[in-house]
């Protein structure tokens, strides 16, 4: 019975925990699953630093039990208070710690439960150094310990700053209460325990700690800005193509990976749209790999203002352009069905003809051949294929949109094609032939 009771009781949580969903919309994104995934691994990492906190703990206790057998001990000074309360203490936060252990993967408003445990944690905190003598206690410097764990597992340098003031209000009070006795102090040994009836030295003990934790706080929170700082930029050189300020190929594939099982997860669709420049190996050789470059750098900047974004509180790109190689592109369009994708693809293809490098390819050619006339007009093919009308698999969908965008090759250049058995060619107008 016990058991099914627990198992009960597991069931109700989960269930809660899947009803505190927070998200932008009503289906998650992949930034935010994967912010939510980097959040947990930090409360888990809190977690097991707290076990070997208590742990830690547990063996100075040992060693205290062992020095008190010697005869200098001041054994008198004890009492079942000193006896009881470490032990409670240790008892209670490993509960407390076991529990937060089972259940943080239920929960994704990882932020409010970090924000929770801080708090209580920090309550904690201040019943054992009221315990461990108050004005005397040496565990003061847990409050230091405290504010690296808000660093560490907070996003703003608002959030520590905080919990370093919440330390400070905390242990004031608690000076205050002992001082007017409005809860007695605990006597300590080897301790001179009238300090705990001097104002002044509780005074400046509190402006001690309190100088010394918002030390700790800037350091930390300093610390890992900085770290932040340094990973985001790192994960851009790794999933960045260098040239265009695109996404690379290994990026598509997993995101686009990520996007496909989401979509089978939370039954939505989504479109692929994989584009290549028209007779981009004619214009390098006519122009030359610099001018190819800036080619290439001008469709990207392109593609960049045409996908969609979202910049509320969660910052980040709806739509993933990706350079998927040499002169080919590729677009993953959430949300989209093939219809909506056609949509995309002729006002992108639009947007690339009418705001290609004519003026830019017309300075190159004045500078590189002055002999020739006329002007240049960038264009694309466009294949799109979605899931799941034109297959459920990547390796399916990008065959389908890239032999979609073959077929416009051959239809003539300049046009989008959607997949399927009777894939039609959508003429754009002015369409450029050869």
């Amino acid at each position: 019975m016990p058991s099914e009771s627990m198992s009960r009781l597991g069931k109700f949580l989960r269930e809660r925990g899947r009803k505190m969903t927070y998200f932008s919309g009503d289906i998650p994104t992949t930034e935010e699953l994967e912010l939510l995934k980097e959040n947990r691994r930090r409360v888990e990492l809190v977690i097991r630093a707290r076990w070997i906190l208590l742990a830690i703990l547990s063996v100075f206790g040992l060693v205290v039990h062992i020095f008190f057998q010697d005869e200098s001990a001041d054994v008198e000074s004890l009492t079942y208070v000193h006896l009881i309360a470490p032990f409670a203490a240790v008892l209670f936060v490993a509960a407390y710690n076991a529990f937060l252990q089972y259940s943080y993967r239920w929960f994704v408003q990882v932020r409010s439960l970090n924000q929770v445990q801080l708090i209580f944690d920090l309550l904690v905190v201040t019943v054992m150094v009221h315990y461990s003598g108050g004005a005397v206690s040496w565990f003061w410097t847990m409050y230091m310990v405290l504010t690296l764990e808000a660093a560490l597992i907070m996003d703003k340098k608002s959030d520590t700053y905080a919990i370093a003031l919440a330390s400070s209000i905390a242990f004031g009070g608690l000076l205050t209460f002992e001082f007017y006795r409005i809860l007695p102090p605990v006597r300590m040994p080897f301790e001179n325990n009238l300090l705990q009836n001097t104002y002044s030295y509780e005074m400046l003990k509190w402006a001690w700690i309190t100088i010394t934790n918002f030390c700790v706080a800037f350091v930390a929170a300093f610390m890992m800005e900085t770290v932040r700082r340094r990973e985001a930029r790192l994960r851009d050189l790794v999933v960045r193509d260098g040239l265009t300020g695109l996404y690379n190929r290994s990026y598509f594939n997993y995101r686009f990976n990520s996007e496909i099982q989401r979509a089978k997860r939370y039954g939505r669709t989504l479109s692929l749209l994989i584009l290549d420049m028209d007779d981009f190996k004619k214009y390098n050789d006519e122009f030359g790999h610099l001018a190819g470059d800036k080619q290439l750098r001008l469709l990207a900047d392109i593609l960049k203002a045409q996908i969609r974004r979202s910049d509320d509180k969660l910052s980040y790109e709806v739509d993933i352009a990706c350079r998927y190689g040499g002169e080919e592109f590729a677009i993953i369009l959430p949300e989209s069905v093939s219809a909506q994708g056609a949509v995309a693809a002729e006002r992108l293809r639009q947007r690339v003809e009418t705001t290609g490098a004519v003026s830019m390819a017309e300075r190159i050619r004045k500078n590189i051949e002055q002999t020739r006339q006329g002007k240049v007009r960038m264009t694309v093919s466009i294949g799109v294929s979605s899931y799941p009308e034109h297959g459920v698999e990547i390796d399916t969908l990008i065959r389908a949109a890239d032999d979609a965008m073959y077929l416009a090759k051959r239809k003539g250049k300049n046009r989008v094609v959607v997949a399927g058995r009777d894939a039609q060619a959508v003429k754009p107008t002015g369409a450029l032939h050869g």
